[in-house]
């Protein structure tokens, strides 16, 4: 009889183990769901911790948005450094912007023989070309306001591009020192391919994280295709980056940046890695986003 009773006694036993620890695995597993679901989640805030994104109704809203923001910077920065260095880009997109900083109130509050101009890229082209970057900054900006010759330091597209690039890299190191090319701030915009300067999709020029100016040489919209820009070493090391974008067309590469990360895209790995980066697009180019995400 005591046998039996110890038998039974053991099998209840063992039924009860097998339950608690059933249940025990079914609460860890939800917990250990619940605990990914944070880490997932504290990984994508993570990735956008050093980005700010501002949207805005319109093209127009965020021109002026970022020439008001461009001028703060430039105010602030030279009460302690005396001078302000700001590399630009072509395209349409920032080009709205130089021609507002042309207009007053900015031709005349901006203190403009403290500021040192730059340039992302350039085409192998003559500095009067229509498709030059120098040009578009010229015909828009330069010739409507007072900054000294020896502010504006260009990449001279009408020479070779590696003899470009070599003298564009000295004016660089000779401005910043040999430690750090730290603009305190670069323009940027891309392409509906998702470049930026020319640095385009599938090129090596985008696994080059060493070189402040690099030569890149491709066919995009039958535009002249040598060109000299700075590196992703360049831009990581800046202060600040704008970078603009509007229009349904820069919808699905906007959505890809922000939403999916994808890291195929050049535009996608232009992250300061001090500085911070602002991220300025209008409602359009954001259509493609996610409420959550832009909650």
């Amino acid at each position: 009889m005591e046998k039996s009773n110890c038998a039974l006694i053991k099998l209840v036993v063992g039924v009860l183990k097998k339950a608690v620890f059933s249940s025990l695995e079914k609460a860890g597993s939800g917990l250990f769901a619940v605990v990914e679901r944070m880490e997932n989640h504290h990984r994508r805030k993570m990735t956008v911790a050093n980005r700010k994104l501002s949207i805005f109704d319109n093209f127009e809203q965020l021109s002026n948005a970022a020439a008001e923001e461009l001028a703060k910077l430039i105010e602030n920065r030279i009460i302690v450094h005396e001078r302000f260095s700001l590399a630009l880009s072509g395209g349409s997109t920032p080009g709205r912007l130089y021609e507002i900083l042309a207009e007053e109130p900015y031709k005349q509050s901006i203190p403009w023989r403290k500021v040192d101009l730059f340039w992302v890229d350039e085409r192998c082209v003559n500095p009067d070309d229509d498709e030059s970057n120098y040009r578009l900054v010229k015909e828009l900006l330069l010739r409507k306001i007072e900054i000294p010759e020896e502010n504006i330091h260009r990449i001279k597209g009408e020479l070779s591009p590696e003899i470009a690039a070599a003298q564009y890299k000295r004016e660089l190191i000779n401005y910043f020192g040999e430690d750090s090319t730290d603009f305190d701030l670069v323009i940027l915009g891309f392409g509906k391919d998702g470049h930026t300067g020319s640095l385009f999709p599938g090129s090596t020029e985008i696994h080059d994280h060493d070189s402040l100016v690099l030569t890149s040489e491709v066919s995009y919209d039958g535009r002249p295709s040598k060109r000299v820009t700075l590196g992703l070493l360049a831009l990581k090391q800046a202060r600040h980056v704008f970078v603009l974008a509007s229009g349904k067309a820069k919808a699905e590469i906007t959505r890809l940046v922000l939403v999916q990360n994808d890291r195929e895209l050049p535009i996608s790995l232009v992250s300061p890695e001090y500085g911070e980066l602002f991220w300025m697009i209008d409602k359009e180019a954001a259509g493609l986003l996610p409420k959550d995400f832009l909650d």
